[in-house]
């Protein structure tokens, strides 16, 4: 039976369909444009799992071609028979997801059956396997000559001593010259089950005919027999960082950084209590690197950063952390005068004036998202997945008190906790 959550941006049903898919439908009335996204639970970091009660551990790269190949048809590439529809179409994998999307003024519901036909019945072949490797050899080559993927990269490995975030999404030519078909078909089965997915539509759309034809095409793909038994498995990982620093050199004329910040993994959280605590240090971060932060004014007075900087709090069930950089002409003096900046701060803490002032920009920043039909319903399958809702942040983010904050920027934003990853001119 359908349940919904009302709220000045429309309604939001949801529905438990064949498979145990988690589906929901974000009704907006009077809009031209609608919109569809499946994603399932399963990323870069699912590269050791128990299925079955076989163990497999499967090559860097592995989600990412998957995420390529259920693209394929025996008529060339979906992207371009959404195209033809007048659809637009695309897919992304993150280190926990991939997702799927469209969206359509028209041929809603052929790109729909499109869509879901793509992800649960694949279509992969062994001489489009081989096709798209090279393909994807290209694309990791270009990826090397990228210094912002490369600083993000390496801080990775600079906080993570053993935690599969820090394998690449796009893997290495040599470890994607180890995925075969087996394989990829493999992954499918395991993780491309409807349990491990949510689905999400949106638009003037009526949630009865939605979830029925959902329903009906799980069914029709048989995608809902039962799913297998799997357990991800991750090795133990210290609370403190691999190294305090690392360094690339690139062909780059200003060096980039990331000054990172290790959190516990919020395993031990559930629901509300996710948002809670990304509320918390989210807050927190946007006081102390945000736009009207002193520390920051100061910095880029004296030439030490520019408007490129920016910061962001990435989480999932088993990986936390806090990150600030950009571009400067002295990566680590930034970094040093960034971490004293804080340890002052943290002997006056943070004042109930700079908590409100950024409770409200985050609040609006939030209200502002529901403008984007596309991006909104992207982010909600992706909280979805990670356990928890997004709907409730505004009241979660209300009920945050300035001592949870505080004590979250003092025990989280500590040089213990902190690695500085740099990228500098090649020698």
């Amino acid at each position: 039976m359908p349940e919904g959550l009302a709220g000045p941006q429309g309604e939001f049903v949801a529905a438990r369909l064949p498979g145990g898919l988690d589906a929901w439908v974000w009704r907006r009335r009077g809009l031209q444009n609608r919109c569809a996204a499946l994603a399932v639970r399963f990323g870069a970091m699912d590269a050791l799992f128990e299925v079955d009660g076989r163990e497999l551990e499967v090559p860097d790269g592995t989600a990412h071609f998957l995420e390529h190949k259920v693209f394929e048809t025996e008529k060339g590439s979906a992207l371009a028979l959404f195209s033809r529809m007048g659809v637009r179409a695309n897919a992304f994998i993150s280190y926990a997801v991939t997702a799927y999307h469209f969206t359509a003024t028209e041929n809603f519901w052929p790109a729909l059956r499109l869509l879901l036909g793509l992800v649960f019945t694949p279509r992969l072949t062994a001489e489009g396997v081989e096709a798209e490797r090279r393909v994807i050899a290209q694309e990791i080559r270009m990826y090397e000559d990228d210094p912002a993927a490369k600083v993000i990269e390496n801080l990775h490995r600079a906080l993570y001593a053993r935690h599969p975030v820090r394998r690449r999404i796009a893997g290495t030519v040599e470890s994607i010259s180890r995925i075969t078909l087996e394989l990829l078909l493999d992954c499918h089965r395991t993780f491309y089950h409807p349990s491990n997915a949510v689905f999400v539509a949106a638009g003037d759309l009526d949630p009865d005919r939605v979830f029925a034809e959902v329903a009906a095409l799980v069914e029709d793909s048989g995608a809902a027999a039962p799913p297998p038994a799997v357990r991800r498995l991750l090795p133990p990982e210290p609370s403190s960082p691999a190294a305090s620093r690392v360094e690339a050199r690139m062909p780059v004329k200003r060096p980039w950084f990331q000054l990172g910040f290790k959190d516990r993994p919020p395993d031990d959280l559930r629901g509300e209590a996710l948002l809670r605590r990304e509320a918390a240090v989210s807050l927190a971060a946007e006081v102390v690197f945000g736009l009207t932060s002193p520390l920051r004014d100061r910095l880029y007075r004296e030439g030490l950063l520019d408007e490129g900087f920016s910061h962001r709090y990435a989480w999932d069930r088993s990986f936390a952390h806090l990150s600030a950089g950009g571009t400067t002409e002295d990566p680590d003096r930034v970094s040093e005068l960034l971490l004293e900046g804080i340890s002052e701060w943290r002997q006056k803490g943070i004042s109930r004036r700079e908590l409100e002032s950024k409770r409200r920009k985050t609040l609006g920043e939030y209200t502002g998202l529901f403008d984007s039909l596309e991006g909104m319903s992207t982010l909600f399958l992706l909280y979805r997945l990670k356990g928890t809702g997004l709907v409730s942040y505004p009241e979660v983010l209300g009920r945050v008190s300035l001592e949870e904050v505080d004590e979250t920027f003092r025990g989280l934003m500590v040089p213990e906790r902190a690695s500085v990853s740099v990228v500098v001119p090649a020698l």
